[in-house]
């Protein structure tokens, strides 16, 4: 988990996240007691953890401490295993890649203000996870960013990303930290099949132009 510092260099989404934060505080009916959740949900590519990042930020910034957490550490398999294992069969592809159970822990584990959560995260060069712990002793809010990251329970405030893989080809092209195969249309095209659903779940939408929108 990072905390989001209002100290940190701004982002190249700033105005995105000036628009979005006002929109969030008052979903959220914020300042209030007790912790709250924000969920940042879309494609590949579609720009959850930079929206996630600017959006985390800026709240702080507002003073309203944020956390963020991210569904790439919750993989059963680190990066380069679990696209061995799309490679032996498609259907592994889904939400049942992620331990979203222990997402889910941590979830509730911030909500109920324990710390001292032991997590994972992704070494993405080694392949493989590390473990670090979360301390959630000085937030009042948490985003957690991920492409199913709306089947989570507890949480006040969902956003989506509207854009597609197809509309970030190009996006994805610069990140290059897919796996460059031919096979990624497919397993994109089936993400896109069950991430597409969740937008009606959406309190805010921000589209493939990062508009941002009351759904």
């Amino acid at each position: 988990m990072s905390i989001v510092s209002p100290n940190d260099p701004p982002p190249n989404d700033t105005q995105l996240a000036t628009a979005l934060a006002p929109m969030v505080i008052h979903h959220l009916g914020l300042p209030r007691d007790g912790r709250v959740v924000i969920a940042v949900a879309g494609e590949s590519g579609s720009g959850k953890s930079t929206t996630a990042e600017s959006l985390g930020r800026e709240l702080s910034a507002r003073g309203f401490p944020t956390g963020l957490i991210h569904q790439d550490d919750y993989f059963l398999r680190p990066p380069r295993t679990n696209h061995e294992y799309r490679l032996l069969d498609l259907q592994y592809v889904g939400p049942h890649e992620v331990n979203l159970a222990l997402m889910q822990s941590h979830v509730d584990a911030f909500l109920a203000g324990r710390d001292g959560v032991e997590a994972p995260a992704v070494d993405y060069p080694a392949n493989r996870f590390v473990t670090r712990p979360l301390d959630f002793a000085a937030l009042q809010a948490l985003i957690v960013e991920g492409t199913y990251v709306f089947q989570l329970r507890g949480i006040g405030a969902r956003i989506f990303l509207d854009a597609t893989h197809e509309d970030t080809k190009e996006r994805r092209r610069v990140r290059n930290r897919d796996i460059d195969a031919p096979v990624i249309d497919q397993i994109l095209a089936i993400e896109h099949e069950i991430i597409s659903q969740q937008a009606q779940k959406a309190d805010i939408v921000i589209d493939r132009d990062f508009q941002v929108r009351w759904r």
